[in-house]
């Protein structure tokens, strides 16, 4: 059996060797990169277009180019996050927290060799990560049912505190706010029509690329026109050259915090590997742990490299655990997994514990081809970081840039679901996120409660109705409540000793 493991560890990096399994991966890694670089479009539409393509094709090209796209569409959406405080999907949410800032303040080019370099590391890690648990990983999956997955996403919200420069309680309230209008539309256990008003439109709950769209892009647009300056100040815009002296210092910065790169990129396989909980929580579960173990915690929000080496670690890593899942269990980790699992049953691969009986060889060339395009990657977010100088992008005036900005949001809107009335929750969302900003409220928390709204419902009733009032008396998830007392603890301990000191 270790004979046969080894050869087909080997064979899965020689099937790379063939120039048209390569060409497809270094396609999909380029489409991936741009792809996530448009606000309101990702990995997930791009891959739900080409899968039509996948039939017929030679199966490991045409499952690397999805793949590779689900790898590095994440990064690709950091930079907009990064240079515009536009996420170009979910996860790029915890990045721009850090990112924007750092941009602000002349620093993009160490954010974007931290972001590079902690997020084409942390791929490479989880992929190693998911070679070694390859023979455990089902036992360890099996572990977690309805009630661990719902205790795992009340931890994800539990941190929203943690994410809050200001008041602990805002980020409590913002992230269940998010949690409710979630909920919106109808409840498909029962069929009842919540906060939908009758309306048709809101029937179907509202979409999470136009929330994001609104939450984040619009309301920086508005500020942008309002202000007049430029997001980057000319004086403080930095030549090519300068940029790539700065990437180094952020690559230098990775390591310089390796602890916490490698504790981020743990976090984020571990909960890449547990079905439906997915990327978003990953990265703001590792940003609250970057904020936690920090002798800073007050500078996060500010500018503060930890806060993107934690969320791009993370958001690469829990690829590899979602990948994992989805091979071995036959139960997609994430969206994109589920799209990467429909491209396998086209391909007539049938993926759960058989196939790694029976077709091993391409469990190992998949993770060998999520190894390589985390690392193509990185070199082209390289390219486009130093060579190009993005950063006068964001030196152009607001009269220029502005109508730029907003032709992409409401493209990026009307693309998503081609309705109209997407716009118009873009237009909505700016408005209320307007409000949220000027009152203190975190912008980020209402998003992560959003995300993670449907499944915060779902899993409540799934392991109230099979467990009764006590379904949480299980050894796992009193693990996890008591992680989460221990974080709300220290956090209290925390802010009670800031008290005294100021007195």
């Amino acid at each position: 059996m270790e004979n046969q493991m080894f050869e087909a560890f080997l064979q899965g990096l020689l099937n790379y060797s063939d120039l048209t399994a390569f060409s497809f991966l270094f396609m999909g890694t380029c489409i991936g990169i741009l792809i996530g670089i448009l606000p309101g479009v990702g990995g997930l539409v791009a891959m739900a277009i080409l899968l039509p393509m996948v039939f017929g094709m030679e199966r490991v090209a045409g499952i690397s180019m999805l793949l590779a796209i689900s790898a590095t569409s994440s990064t690709g959406g950091s930079i907009t996050a990064v240079l515009m405080n536009i996420p170009g999907s979910g996860p790029s949410v915890a990045t721009l927290l850090d990112g924007f800032p750092m941009t602000k303040l002349g620093e993009a080019g160490r954010a974007f060799g931290a972001l590079i370099v902690s997020a084409t590391s942390g791929g490479v890690l989880g992929v190693f990560i998911a070679l070694i648990m390859l023979p455990i990983v089902r036992s360890i999956v099996y572990g977690f049912g309805s009630p661990e997955m719902f205790f795992l996403i009340v931890m994800g919200i539990s941190f929203l505190a943690v994410l809050s420069r200001g008041s602990l309680f805002k980020g409590l309230i913002s992230g269940f706010i998010g949690v409710l209008i979630a909920i919106i539309g109808y409840d498909h256990s029962t069929g009842v029509d919540r906060f939908a008003f009758g309306n048709t439109f809101l029937l179907d709950g509202l979409k999470l690329v136009p929330v994001i769209l609104g939450l984040f892009a619009g309301v920086e647009v508005l500020d942008l026109a309002v202000s007049g300056i430029p997001i980057l100040p000319a004086n403080l815009a930095r030549s090519g050259k300068a940029m790539r002296r700065q990437f180094w210092q952020g690559a230098k910065d990775v390591f310089y915090h390796r602890y916490l790169w490698f504790r981020s990129c743990c976090l984020g396989y571990i909960i890449g590997l547990i079905p439906g909980i997915g990327g978003d929580t990953a990265v703001f579960v590792a940003y609250a742990q970057a904020k936690q173990t920090s002798k800073q915690p007050e500078k996060f929000g500010t500018g503060i490299v930890e806060g993107v080496i934690a969320p791009e670690s993370a958001s690469n890593a829990k690829e590899g655990g979602a990948l994992l899942t989805t091979l071995a269990l036959g139960i997609p980790g994430s969206a994109t997994m589920a799209l990467l699992l429909g491209a396998l049953l086209l391909q007539g691969v049938i993926p759960g514990p058989y196939m790694l009986q029976t077709d091993l060889e391409l469990t190992f060339t998949l993770l060998w081809g999520l190894a390589l395009a985390n690392i193509m990657g990185g070199v082209l977010c390289y390219l486009l970081a130093g060579y190009f100088n993005l950063t006068l992008f964001v030196t152009i005036a607001p009269r220029y840039l502005v109508p730029v900005i907003l032709t992409i949001v409401f493209v990026g809107a009307y693309v998503y679901d081609k309705n109209m009335a997407d716009v118009i929750v873009v237009l909505a969302f700016t408005v209320f996120g307007l409000l949220l900003k000027k009152f203190s409220y975190n912008r980020a928390a209402l998003l992560l409660g959003f995300i993670l709204g449907g499944y915060f419902e779902g899993y409540f009733w799934l392991s109230f109705q099979t467990g009764g009032a006590l379904f949480f008396l299980r050894p796992a998830s009193l693990i996890i409540i008591a992680f989460i007392l221990i974080v709300y603890i220290i956090e209290a301990l925390r802010y009670f000793t800031e008290g005294r000191l100021r007195r």
